[in-house]
């Protein structure tokens, strides 16, 4: 193995001793290794990589780092789809009685797994060499979703339902691409009822099969508002939703994702960093431009979901595009008006006067007891 990528396995695969990097100290480290990208490394480094860097806000970089970690995945992947398929109805073997560990153990996992299925399928023990290909690709669906999710922010939304809905065609135990799929689908063709239909589906089997999932409250609202808008012929037929819930803001991220924006540290670069992004969207709110606008508060939000600012300029960019999940948003961000009123004003220094006050007529109207301090304003 090349020196950079040994550094780089002990370090994010196998975990650094005390005192471990900073995310930033290692993407800058890597940043000036100019032959990181594009060199042929295990699978696990490059996942690694890709995590890293879409934690970090960096998905261009991310993307190009899933995109080599699933070139190293895809004969594992096409192995497992043709064991499945000749396994037909009959289940898998337990993991216990598969005896999925190498004999010679190799420096990717993937690897490794690969192999111990490929034996069991040249002896004709289908069931446990899917058992041993599930378990060596199971980093893979956490790429695929960090991949969806990297292209939905880069308004790639046909690569971003492509990446959800391989691993819901190739895992039948990842329910998270189900409501990713779906949002995505209800968020991008409101009123395309076959769309919806499918929609419902998806939100329908990962209630099913992950009730209790971290997601479910959304889910459950936005399957009735589907239902709702099945019947009205479109969800732009509906009624604003009455709902107090707030709708997700991107499609679902994985759980390793979900812990790496949790655990990123705080710093004053990155901090400095978020605050340009929205003052670069609001920039681009006040001069109209909202679906950029919208694609920059998309930035931060996984690492700032409770910054009343981003709250703010989230909920009404969302207003301004007229998406269906604006209005539940909406409510979200008036938990602190004061933060929309704010907005009003930056707006208003920005040149966009008639939008300042048609927010701060939407204020008054939305919070009541807020509405004298907006006087002389609207």
């Amino acid at each position: 193995m090349l020196a950079w990528s040994l550094a780089v396995s002990f370090t994010l695969a196998q975990g650094a001793p005390a005192p471990a990097p900073t995310p930033e100290d290692l993407i800058k480290k890597i940043d000036a290794a100019a032959d990181v990208k594009g060199r042929e490394k295990p699978f696990e480094i490059s996942a690694s990589l890709t995590r890293l860097y879409f934690s970090q806000g960096r998905t261009k970089d991310a993307q190009v780092f899933a995109n080599e970690a699933l070139a190293a995945a895809e004969p594992a992947l096409k192995f497992y789809v043709e064991q499945k398929k000749k396994l037909g109805a009959a289940p898998p073997a337990p993991l216990a009685d598969a005896k999925c560990e190498p004999e010679k153990p190799k420096e990717s996992n993937l690897a490794n797994g690969l192999e111990v299925a490929r034996r069991h399928a040249q002896a004709n023990r289908t069931a446990a060499a899917v058992t041993c290909a599930r378990k060596a690709l199971s980093g893979v669906p956490d790429v695929l979703m960090m991949d969806g999710n990297a292209r939905f922010l880069a308004r790639d939304y046909a690569g971003a339902r492509a990446a959800y809905e391989r691993v819901a065609s190739t895992f039948d135990d990842v329910p998270e691409a189900l409501y990713a799929r779906g949002a995505l689908l209800i968020d991008q063709q409101p009123d395309d009822l076959k769309a919806l239909e499918q929609a419902k589906r998806d939100l329908e089997a990962f209630l099913a099969a992950a009730p209790n999932a971290r997601q479910g409250r959304n889910a459950r609202a936005l399957l009735e508002r589907t239902r709702a808008g099945l019947g009205a012929g479109g969800l732009s037929k509906l009624a604003p939703s009455p709902a107090p819930a707030p709708a997700p803001m991107l499609p679902a991220l994985d759980p390793a994702t979900i812990a790496a924006f949790q655990n990123a540290p705080k710093t004053a670069e990155g901090d400095a960093r978020f605050a340009r992004l929205i003052e670069d969207a609001e920039e681009a709110l006040a001069k109209g431009r909202y679906q950029e606008a919208l694609d920059g508060f998309k930035q931060v939000m996984p690492f700032q979901p409770e910054n009343p600012r981003l709250r703010a300029g989230m909920a009404w960019t969302l207003v301004r595009l007229g998406k269906p999940m604006a209005e539940n948003v909406w409510r979200v961000a008036t938990g602190s008006p004061e933060a929309l009123d704010a907005l009003g004003d930056r707006l208003k220094e920005k040149g966009d006067g008639e939008g300042a006050k048609a927010l701060w007529t939407r204020l008054a109207e939305t919070v009541p007891g807020y509405a004298p301090r907006l006087e002389g304003k609207r």
